[in-house]
């Protein structure tokens, strides 16, 4: 009987990509889909202890010991969605509300060619977008200027641009506006510097058998750049630092197969 040679099993991976995050008291939460991840890699780096013998002229190793072993790597996701940006601002997405209630005598202080966000206050720093009826008067409310002659206006991001060659003079000015009412999403930043949670890859591979990845406790670090304006058409990516923790009860890393039924 010939030699019988070992198949060879090539693998070229995809799949989904979950994040389970802890909760204070380091309880799983409910699996996140984080999207198109088109990066998920892991690192395994050890560090050992050498000893040498002195007992001839060669100094020699004679034994080595592995102390430590670091398993970390990155994870890089496409998907720019609220929850994903929130993750990777280490903050929070939440829901606002816009509520279509006119507002007049909204007091600034402008200049000539500038521009202004109507709405912007401390708690709201955006401001309001999507408004109707804009007006805009002197700061006594007796004088209303004229679009298009002392100022332009953009209805959807709700900005005033003041017009050098307008009757507005740099000073104090009211502005007038109804915001359409609308529900949406805003995502902010915090100041938590990781995030603790489980990773868990369905595979879909497109070479190679199916095997699914569990990393029970992970921390993911935001780094790297977030693209805001680029020239190109690259899409926006995010990229976390990622290191898989041995967990007090199991193993830092599972990798299964998928069970087939015996027929």
């Amino acid at each position: 009987m010939p030699i019988q040679h070992e198949t060879n099993q090539y693998l070229i991976s995809r799949g989904r990509v979950y994040f389970d995050p802890y909760d204070a008291s380091e309880q799983l939460t409910g699996e996140i889909d984080l999207g198109n991840c088109p990066g998920v890699s892991i690192t395994i780096s050890t560090e050992k202890k050498d000893h040498f013998s002195s007992q001839t002229g060669l100094r020699q190793k004679d034994a080595s010991w592995l102390l430590q072993v670091d398993r970390t790597g990155t994870l890089t996701c496409d998907n720019f969605s609220p929850s994903n940006a929130a993750l990777w601002l280490a903050g929070q997405v939440e829901k606002k509300t816009q509520t279509a209630v006119a507002v007049t005598g909204e007091l600034r202080t402008v200049i000539k060619g500038r521009q202004y966000q109507l709405g912007a206050t401390a708690a709201n720093p955006l401001g309001v977008r999507n408004v109707t009826a804009v007006t805009v008067k002197d700061e006594a409310g007796t004088t209303t200027y004229a679009a298009g002659t002392d100022y332009n206006v953009d209805l959807e991001t709700g900005r005033v641009q003041i017009l050098e060659g307008g009757t507005i003079a740099a000073g104090k000015v009211q502005f007038g506006y109804t915001p359409v009412a609308a529900s949406f999403e805003s995502v902010k930043s915090g100041g938590k510097a990781e995030l603790t949670g489980a990773l868990r890859v369905v595979s879909d591979n497109a070479a190679g058998g199916n095997r699914d990845w569990y990393l029970p406790k992970v921390t993911l670090t935001p780094s790297g750049d977030l693209t805001l304006v680029a020239e190109g058409d690259d899409v926006v990516t995010m990229e976390f630092g990622l290191e898989a923790l041995k967990p007090a009860n199991g193993e830092a890393i599972y990798c299964d197969g998928r069970p087939v039924a015996t027929p």
